[in-house]
């Protein structure tokens, strides 16, 4: 009876799987900055104050900070635009801000708050200019109850109407053309709102879109240290994202067993495999390992870093990748 009940319920996890994949981004995959304005040995800059352009992972003494991430597995892939000819320019991040995926640190040490999932979360300070960030195409084809929902956080401060705004928009295409607005202070005082100083929750229901593809696009502006934004737990349910190809590597990776206690083998036939990484359905990683280009079966032992539920594993060759469903049962 008991392994009955454990290969049901593994077979009602592949189907919600299957109809209910998951993909967001809790801003967990890259290393976040600490953050400070010590010589500017730890701030975003860029140096471009005069047209609207990509802003580009920056080098900082500190290390690397990121201000976009490519899609990968289940993670939701950005990239960001800068306009400082808006009202909030010119000056852009050419005088060096707090801008980029940040450490539990250092949100607790500057808005008092934690990130709510995970460790890191996305922190907007002062672009004085113009934000849109965009993220990678959604997929809700196959799906029968899309929904959207993301979690963001604004510094209680004196922002300024009508130049500070926030505006997140979740743009459908492919099935008509239409926008949903998940929020938008845009001519609003956002002290009145009563939204600082917390952690907010945005939903999206997403059901009458099922067949179309969904983009997430979250438009910031403002031009003080004060006036600060963060955003995290980014999720779509029912959907995939388009910016990287699929491959078919069915035929030569399998994983088994699956379900496992945690020891599992990659069967391999053949293809040289870079790295595997394994994701939580929040999209977090869990697990990582380079391969170095092994063409034999790997065994992993992940009775120690996983608890009982379903992951996703990604395999890399080369420029191909495959994801595979699997399910930690309890020993």
């Amino acid at each position: 009876m008991k392994n009955m009940k454990t290969k049901l319920l593994l077979f009602t996890f592949l189907v919600s799987i299957t109809l209910f994949a998951q993909v967001g981004n809790g801003f967990e995959n890259v290393s976040g900055a600490a953050f400070t304005a010590t010589g500017g040995a730890c701030q975003y800059f860029d140096f471009n104050t005069t047209t609207e352009h990509t802003l580009v992972n920056y080098n900082a003494p500190c290390g690397l900070i990121y201000v976009s991430e490519p899609s990968s597995g289940v993670t939701l892939g950005y990239s960001i635009t800068l306009d400082p000819t808006s009202p909030n320019g010119p000056a852009g991040f050419s005088d060096g801000d707090f801008f980029g995926v940040g450490t539990s640190a250092f949100f607790s040490n500057e808005i008092g708050f934690v990130p709510p999932e995970g460790s890191q979360a996305f922190f907007m300070e002062d672009p004085d200019g113009y934000i849109t960030m965009t993220f990678d195409l959604v997929d809700l084809a196959g799906a029968t109850n899309p929904q959207f929902s993301m979690q963001y956080i604004l510094e209680g401060t004196s922002w300024e109407v009508p130049n500070d705004f926030l505006k997140i928009t979740i743009k459908i295409t492919d099935c008509g053309t239409s926008t949903v607005t998940v929020i938008d202070t845009s001519g609003l005082d956002i002290d009145n709102l009563g939204i600082e100083d917390t952690w907010n929750t945005l939903n999206a229901d997403l059901s009458s879109f099922v067949g179309c593809k969904a983009q997430l696009v979250i438009e910031f502006s403002s031009n003080s240290a004060a006036e600060e934004l963060g955003l995290d737990a980014i999720l779509f349910t029912g959907g995939n994202t388009l910016s990287i190809p699929s491959f078919d590597l069915n035929n030569a990776i399998s994983v088994f067993p699956n379900p496992s206690n945690g020891y599992i083998t990659i069967k391999n036939s053949g293809v040289a495999l870079g790295k595997v990484v394994i994701v939580d359905l929040n999209g977090r990683t869990v697990a990582a390992y380079d391969l170095n280009g092994i063409t034999v079966d790997k065994e992993l032992n992940l009775s120690s870093l996983l608890s009982s539920g379903m992951y996703f594993m990604t395999l890399t060759s080369k420029d191909k990748s495959i994801t595979k469903k699997i399910l930690i049962s309890e020993n």
